[in-house]
């Protein structure tokens, strides 16, 4: 890389309204040698370093321009981290990959992160619950929990899958109750420039939690899970992702959509009323494609905003949140569960083509 520090420290002089006098005076030298510095002619003495990146509350990094590549760099490995997951790559080979980008930046949060998840993933498919995969992904995930409290829901997983349940009950019980979370704090004061934004994630994120809690509620009640009650529970709360987004730009909650409508479709099944169970897969499908298509740019890097047609959301920007990541046997696994005339019926429907592409 090409370093011009003359011009980083022309471009954050003009940015401070600042004179060559002034920067000269600051650290001691001419105003003739701070115009060398710019113009290209020679570069600061070293020992300066340090006070021009103070004068201008900047880091050394950034002086030099390599902030840019930092973060660009790390943004590279995440993606790539991101893209092995979603595919469903080898997790010990995606682990591995992690672990050789935390030896370039060392306890960098965004790869902590991913690399937790992998050890998630990879510890969730061994016999045994306490396992060195989850008990190091528990680790990581309560360092990161003291800055980044996005996080502490998939250290509960953790927790639990480990049979960790005093611990997870602890770690939950201390978090924010849910009208003190942030969401409904900045949603609850109308006066603030970005009233109607807050308003709308904080709709965003409560409807996304409502799906996960409903979802739980009925699979773990014995008096819901399998019935129609349970399906009229689920459709209802579809029915309210509706009317909220004003049947439009779903944008990343067709994963929610998508869940619900594979659970509807499953206990259909179940019940055996396959023709209902037919018409829940077709919406199922219909999200899982939407939801794909999203993931496909967003694997190539491409930034996205959020963008809802609904008026109670055409402010919102999105929200951070764990959506689960539709992949094409969940649809597969339930198509397997129906009779053999019916799931070959399925099979040649070339409307479900892409769910069977080797």
């Amino acid at each position: 890389m090409q370093v011009n520090i003359g011009e980083k420290i022309k471009e954050l002089r003009k940015r401070d309204g600042r004179k060559q006098e002034d920067l000269a005076t600051a650290l001691g030298v001419t105003a003739q040698a701070v115009s060398r510095w710019e113009s290209g002619a020679c570069y600061p003495d070293v020992s300066l370093i340090p006070a021009i990146a103070n004068y201008f509350h900047v880091s050394i990094d950034s002086l030099f321009g390599y902030q840019n590549d930092r973060e660009g760099k790390i943004n590279e490995y995440a993606q790539e981290a991101l893209r092995r997951m979603i595919s469903g790559e080898d997790m010990t080979e995606t682990i591995q990959f992690l672990r050789k980008c935390l030896e370039e930046f060392p306890g960098e949060p965004k790869l902590m992160q991913f690399l937790a998840n992998a050890l998630q993933g990879k510890g969730f498919q061994e016999a045994d619950p306490k396992n060195p995969y989850l008990e190091e992904a528990a680790g990581i995930y309560e360092e990161l929990s003291k800055q980044d409290l996005d996080v502490v829901g998939s250290l509960l997983y953790v927790y639990a899958r480990m049979g960790e349940l005093e611990k997870a009950e602890h770690k939950a019980s201390s978090q924010p109750r849910v009208e003190l979370c942030k969401e409904i704090l900045l949603a609850s004061i109308p006066e603030f420039a970005n009233a109607e934004q807050y308003r709308g994630e904080a709709i965003l994120a409560l409807l996304h939690s409502l799906e996960r809690t409903m979802e739980n509620a009925v699979l773990w009640n014995n008096d819901l899970k399998g019935s129609r009650k349970g399906i009229e529970l689920m459709e209802a709360l579809y029915s309210l992702y509706e009317m909220v987004f004003d049947r439009k730009s779903y944008g990343m909650f067709h994963s929610d959509l998508c869940m619900l409508s594979l659970y509807c479709a499953r206990t259909s099944a179940a019940l055996k009323e396959y023709g209902e169970s037919l018409n829940f897969l077709a919406r199922a499908h219909a999200h899982y494609k939407e939801y794909a298509k999203i993931m496909a740019v967003s694997m190539q890097g491409i930034p996205q905003e959020p963008h809802f047609e609904s008026p109670l959301l055409s402010e919102a920007k999105g929200i951070l949140a764990n959506f689960v990541v539709c992949k094409p046997e969940y649809l597969t696994d339930l198509i397997d569960t129906y009779p053999a005339k019916l799931k070959k019926q399925v099979m040649k429907d070339p409307k479900y083509a892409d769910l069977f592409q080797a």
